[in-house]
C-alpha cells in the first residue's frame, strides 16, 4: 500500500505532466511554481515567465518575472496530513516534490530547457530549485 506521501507525489507528477504537455510560449524563459496556502492543502500553480534573475542569494532571493504561461486555477493540493503542519514544512515538501519531478518527472526537460524554476509563496521569499549553468547555453 501506498503511503500519502508516495501518492500525493505521484499524483503532483502526473499533474506536471499534464500541464507541461500544453503548449508554452515562446517567450517562456523560466518557470515559478507559485505556492497559497488552502483551506485543507497547499495550493500549487505553475506559471512560465519572460525572466529569470537571481538576487543578492540566488538559493532564496529571485525575482521571477512577468507570466507568460499559467496553470490559472488548475492548481494541484499538497494536503496539510502529506505538507506539514506549518508554512515551513508545506515550502520544504512543495520544494521536495518539485525538485524529484525537476529530477525524474517525464517532462522535465522542458523545465531544463529554461534558464531556471523557482517556487516560492507569492507573499514570501523566492527560492531557485535548479538553473542553467552559466556554461550552459538555451
Amino acid at each position: 500500500m501506498q503511503s500519502a506521501s508516495s501518492s500525493a507525489r505521484k499524483a503532483f507528477f502526473s499533474w506536471a505532466d499534464e500541464v507541461l504537455s500544453r503548449r508554452i510560449p515562446d517567450s517562456t524563459v523560466a518557470f515559478h511554481f507559485n505556492l497559497y496556502e488552502g483551506r485543507n492543502s497547499v495550493r500549487v500553480q505553475l506559471v512560465g515567465t519572460d525572466s529569470f534573475v537571481p538576487g543578492s542569494d540566488p538559493e532564496r532571493d529571485y525575482w521571477p518575472g512577468t507570466t507568460t504561461f499559467s496553470t490559472g486555477e488548475e492548481l494541484f493540493d499538497i494536503p496539510y496530513a502529506v505538507a506539514g503542519s506549518g508554512w515551513r514544512e508545506w515550502l520544504q515538501t512543495s520544494m521536495d516534490f518539485a525538485r524529484a519531478y525537476i529530477a525524474n518527472g517525464s517532462r522535465s526537460s522542458i523545465l531544463k530547457s529554461t534558464r531556471g524554476v523557482g517556487m516560492g509563496f507569492v507573499d514570501g521569499d523566492m527560492h531557485v530549485l535548479w538553473q542553467q549553468s552559466p556554461n550552459q547555453a538555451l
